[in-house]
C-alpha cells in the first residue's frame, strides 16, 4: 500500500481534529439530531434541557427537592405487603394489581447537563465533598446521602453497564451496537397524577426487542444521571392500564430472568418472586426512565 502524501496526512489530521471539536461543542439537541435524524426528541427530554439550579429546591407542600427520588416517598406510596414485581405469564389483558404511578414534573426534574459541563464535574465517591459544594447541598442532608448512594452504585457496575452523566453519553451507550437508524425511544406515559390503586391491564404489546436494546433508569442526583444496562436475556412490553379512578397509563414493562438486589429507584418496592428462564419477573418503569429499543 502506498503511503499518503504528507499534505493528505495533515489534512486528515485536521479534519479529525475538527470532528473531535464538533463532538465536544455540539449541544445535546444537535447531538440528538445528528444521531437520530428521523426521530423527534421526546418532550419529556426537551423539558430537562435547561440550566442546573444550585442548592436545594424545596417545592410543594412536602418541602422536598423535586430533582431527587426519595426512598421514603417510594415506600409511602406502595403497599409494603405487596411487591410490584409480577410474572410475565400473568401479564395479559384483565390482570389486576395494586400499583402507584407517580407523574413526574419534568419541568422541575433534574436537568441534563451538556457533555462538556458534565465531564468537568467530579464524579466519584472520593469527591463527594466537592460535588456537594458545587451544587450547594448540605453535607448532612438527605440529598447528600442520595448522592453518596448513587455514586457507590455507579462504581460497583459491571463492564457492560454504565452511568451516563449527559444525554450525549447516554446516546453513545444506547447506540454502541451501531443501530442508529433502528432505535425507538420508549418511556411510560401517565395521564394524570394519581394514588395507590388497583390497575387493570387493557392491552399488551408483545414487541420483538433485541438484546441490544438498552434500559436507562433515572437516579437521584442534582443533574440528570442514569444507570444504563442492555436487556440481554430480558424482554420489554408496552402495556395499557386503567386505574380505578380512570387514570390511563401507557406503561413500559421490563422482564428479567435474573432479579438481583435492585435499588428502589429501579423497582419501587422489594418483595420476593421466583424467576427463571421460563418465568420472567417483570416490573413497570417510572415515567422518567428511558428504553432505547432496537427492533
Amino acid at each position: 500500500m502506498e503511503r499518503l502524501p504528507l499534505a493528505c496526512a495533515l489534512l486528515l489530521l485536521l479534519l479529525q481534529g475538527m470532528m473531535n471539536l464538533y463532538h465536544v461543542m455540539a449541544t445535546p439537541q444537535e447531538y440528538w439530531a445528528r444521531s437520530f435524524p428521523n426521530t423527534l426528541m421526546p418532550d419529556d427530554i426537551c423539558a430537562r434541557l435547561r440550566p442546573v439550579p444550585l442548592g436545594l429546591l424545596h417545592m410543594g407542600s412536602d418541602g422536598r427537592d423535586p430533582r431527587f427520588i426519595y426512598t421514603e416517598t417510594l415506600r409511602e406510596y406502595n403497599d409494603p405487603k405487596e411487591t410490584t414485581l409480577f410474572l410475565e405469564k400473568k401479564l395479559k389483558v384483565g390482570m389486576r394489581k395494586l400499583f402507584h404511578f407517580p407523574k413526574s414534573d419534568f419541568n422541575n426534574a433534574s436537568p441534563f447537563l451538556p457533555r462538556e459541563a458534565a465531564d468537568a464535574i467530579p464524579f466519584s465517591s472520593a469527591e463527594v465533598p466537592r460535588i456537594l459544594q458545587i451544587f450547594s447541598l448540605p453535607p448532612a442532608s438527605i440529598e447528600a446521602k442520595e448522592v453518596h448512594r448513587g455514586l457507590a452504585w455507579c462504581e460497583s457496575l459491571a463492564a457492560n453497564e454504565k452511568c451516563p452523566t449527559s444525554l450525549e453519553a447516554m446516546i453513545d451507550y444506547a447506540t454502541s451496537s451501531g443501530l442508529y437508524n433502528n432505535i425507538t425511544v420508549l418511556h411510560t406515559s401517565i395521564e394524570k397524577a394519581s394514588v395507590l390503586q388497583v390497575y387493570t391491564v387493557k392491552k399488551v404489546g408483545h414487541d420483538a426487542i433485541k438484546p441490544s436494546s438498552a434500559v436507562c433508569h433515572n437516579m437521584p442526583y442534582p443533574y440528570a444521571l442514569y444507570y444504563c444496562h442492555f436487556v440481554k436475556e430480558g424482554r420489554i412490553h408496552k402495556v395499557a392500564l386503567k386505574g380505578e379512578d380512570g387514570n390511563v397509563v401507557e406503561a413500559i414493562a421490563v422482564c428479567h430472568s435474573n432479579i438481583r438486589s435492585w435499588p428502589l429507584w429501579v423497582i419501587p418496592t422489594g418483595g420476593s418472586i421466583k424467576a427463571d428462564n421460563q418465568n420472567y419477573a417483570c416490573h413497570f418503569l417510572p415515567d422518567t426512565h428511558i428504553v432505547w429499543a432496537s427492533a
